[in-house]
């Protein structure tokens, strides 16, 4: 580097805790290191416990960072993230924990000298976050999932978070549910279509895959900007242990009783009212609105990543492509009943198809190729959303 040029100040965030204890301090010292060869001068902020770094990050965006750097796990990647949402600050990401998935997906080198030239980049992607609102008021980002509902499914023993890392979540079934009995859970898609189902889950997806790389969300994109949702209808706790065991270092298993929407925005009610997490934090339970902001946040990624497109597309998963119509056969006929206002659904058959819904796109897993859905599938309030031509 000529003496001519000056270092460009950058915040580097880390979590002493992430990853392996024992080379903490001398990893710091390479990054720190990396990034100097490069033309980067970081000020260093230790984050421990992780949550911190959410705080830290707001900070250095008032401060005046162009480059805030997260080094961690993925819990430390995404409380940076946080804090950095809606701003023009641009993150970039140094891979220092177990997993690491958030790296690998958007083709940031898990090699640290690696990582640090391609944060010296103009490699800058604008990436879509979900956003959380409980009936508190209180909102909160998520980069990579939420859900409603069983939540300990989603964190099976197999990947028990390492030191620092956020704890297992409990059941997040009431105590009123029964095993054998699923709560009533109720969608409103783009506030027009609605779904009644019965699920001890709903998944709503950012990114295609979490932990173990689970691909949960086979056709879900960074950049689309759409919710991915995921509803285990009529699945028990052993079917979805399973199901999410067969899924594990991305494999994919195609399962009938799962239902897959795409939509901007999402809110969510359960009877009896269901725990929420998102990217691993509980959130409280009941009504949850969930949108998308598409583009909020600026990272310094290849440009070949997966996240960035969907699996489906990249590697062929087979399933129904985003863009193929998957009819819905029948609806259901909403008739009032005057002494309650209640309404009794009636199954209508032999019906035309109806019109797309333009904001907000369906698909069903089917069991085999062509499959098509079943009047016994959800009532659908309304017109039925499906996927989008």
């Amino acid at each position: 580097m000529s003496k001519k040029n000056k270092f460009i100040r950058v915040k580097l965030i880390v979590n002493p805790g992430a990853g392996s204890a024992i080379d903490a301090d001398d990893n710091l010292k390479l990054v720190t290191g990396y990034l100097k060869k490069n033309g980067l001068k970081a000020d260093v902020a230790r984050a421990k416990p992780k949550v911190k770094a959410t705080p830290l990050a707001r900070k250095a965006i008032k401060d005046g960072y162009k480059i805030v750097i997260a080094m961690g796990g993925d819990g430390t990647v995404e409380a940076v993230m946080r804090g950095m949402v809606g701003s023009k600050v641009r993150l970039g990401i140094v891979p220092a924990g177990v997993e690491n998935n958030i790296a690998k997906s958007l083709g940031i080198p898990v090699n640290l000298e690696e990582a640090c030239a391609l944060i010296a980049t103009n490699k800058t992607r604008k990436l879509d976050v979900g956003q959380v609102k409980t009936g508190k008021g209180k909102s909160f980002p998520f980069f990579e999932m939420a859900g409603i509902g069983l939540s300990t499914a989603l964190y099976p023993a197999a990947n028990l978070p390492a030191a620092g890392e956020p704890s297992g979540l409990p059941s997040a079934l009431p105590t009123s549910v029964r095993p054998e009995t699923s709560p009533k859970v109720i969608l409103t898609l783009d506030d027009k279509d609605q779904i009644e189902v019965d699920s001890m889950l709903v998944v709503v997806s950012n990114t295609s895959v979490f932990g173990k790389k689970f691909l949960v969300a086979p056709n879900a994109s960074l950049q689309d900007g759409y919710l991915d949702i995921s509803i285990y209808q009529n699945f028990s706790k052993t079917d979805l242990s399973g199901y999410y065991a067969s899924m594990m270092e991305g494999g994919y298993s195609g399962n009938g009783k799962v239902l897959r929407y795409q939509a901007r925005k999402l809110k969510v009610r359960s009877l009896p009212r269901l725990k929420i997490m998102a990217d691993g934090i509980e959130q409280g339970k009941g009504t949850v609105t969930i949108k998308m902001r598409s583009g909020a946040l600026r990272v310094i990624a290849d440009k070949k990543s997966l996240w960035l497109e969907s699996p489906a597309k990249a590697e062929g998963v087979p399933i129904p492509a985003r863009d193929a119509a998957i009819p819905v056969v029948a609806h259901d006929e909403l008739i009032p009943v005057s002494a309650s206002d209640a309404v009794v659904p009636v199954t209508v058959q032999n019906e035309d198809l109806p019109a797309p819904v333009e904001q907000s796109r369906f698909q069903h897993e089917p069991h085999d190729e062509g499959e098509k859905l079943s009047a016994s599938d959800p009532k659908t309030k309304k017109s039925a959303p499906r996927e989008k031509g």
